[in-house]
């Protein structure tokens, strides 16, 4: 493959000799992360668990730079569960604090990538000021086709699963009309194709109520590796992993 990531693969570098084995057209269309590890990142360290949330977001612009390049035209990031609302207040408060000044610094990657920004989950949750400029960022964006990142915050599979099934019995669909494709329409990433890759960060080896729906026939791949640490080379291993896999869903 062409080196369109020269703006942070250097040539004869490691991460360029693996580029070159990726066969683009066997790249996945959508990608899904489940962005594991910051808080152990940061322990290991003995810094503070924000210190972990700062230095995996260089990953995830990291990683999404190098989707838009290579040509992935979706990218999924589990960035904040409906579940991690339990966490300490102090944490969650610096959490939507770091969100909404990487949305301001970082707006400029979006336009430079022509990467288009999709928010998914219970936004009415978030803070008024974070849903503002997640609103913002999606209109000036939403031109852009180079790829589409999913930011999924407040977001929980089983509730975005529960809220679709709401809108089919509201909008009075009967029974009878009801199949995949129609339910699909109902979820949030509606416009998105399922993944056809999902990759967990950190070691553990569970899904965390994330797109429970949509990877019923993706590739996952778990990585040890805690997600501050996770950049372009795993990356791009990852993605050679993928395309030497056979996928059949179901057939012979």
């Amino acid at each position: 493959m062409e080196n369109r990531c020269e703006s942070f693969i250097k040539a004869g570098s490691e991460e360029e000799s693996i580029l070159d084995k990726i066969d683009e057209k066997k790249l996945p269309k959508h990608v899904a992360v489940i962005m594991d590890g910051n808080g152990r990142w940061a322990k290991q360290r003995n810094l503070d668990r924000i210190s972990g949330h700062k230095e995996g977001a260089k990953s995830a612009r990291l990683i999404a730079e190098c989707s838009a390049k290579i040509g992935i035209k979706h990218l999924t990031l589990f960035v904040f569960s409906s579940e991690n609302w339990k966490r300490p207040k102090k944490e969650v408060n610096k959490l939507m604090e770091l969100l909404y000044d990487n949305l301001v610094v970082r707006s400029g990657i979006l336009k430079k990538n022509k990467i288009r920004l999709k928010t998914i989950g219970e936004l009415d949750k978030l803070p008024a000021r974070l849903r503002n400029k997640l609103s913002e960022t999606e209109k000036t964006s939403q031109k852009f086709k180079n790829l589409q990142i999913n930011l999924a915050l407040s977001y929980g599979a089983r509730m975005e699963i529960i809220q679709a099934i709401k809108r089919i019995i509201g909008d009075k669909i009967r029974a009878e009309e009801i199949d995949e494709t129609l339910f699909r329409n109902y979820l949030y990433t509606a416009e998105c194709p399922d993944p056809d890759l999902l990759i967990r960060t950190s070691g553990e080896l569970r899904l965390s109520n994330f797109l429970l729906y949509q990877i019923a026939y993706s590739e996952l791949y778990f990585s040890s590796t805690l997600w501050p640490d996770f950049r372009v080379k795993e990356y791009l291993s990852v993605l050679l992993d993928y395309q030497n896999r056979g996928r059949r869903f179901g057939a012979l």
